[in-house]
């Protein structure tokens, strides 16, 4: 009985090890499709961030719609 109590232990420990490791490898897919790597993000584009991100310390900062963020930063 202790056997079988054991097995049941053990499988439930490797069911959660096989969903963790299938939701990493999931996140990891989603990562690779979904957001450019480093290397390919626009040089400008990461200027224009490190600009407004230094002008936010500063306590300079605007409010954009959508459409304005798009028009300016993309």
């Amino acid at each position: 009985m202790n056997a079988l109590a054991n097995m049941d232990e053990l499988k439930l420990e490797l069911k959660k090890e096989l969903r963790q490791e299938i939701l990493t490898e999931v996140l990891d897919i989603i990562r690779d499709e979904f957001y450019p790597h480093e290397e390919k993000i626009r040089k400008e584009f990461i200027k224009k961030v490190e600009e407004a991100e230094r002008r936010v310390e500063e306590g300079k900062f605007s409010e954009y719609t959508l459409e304005e963020f798009e028009k300016r930063f993309l």
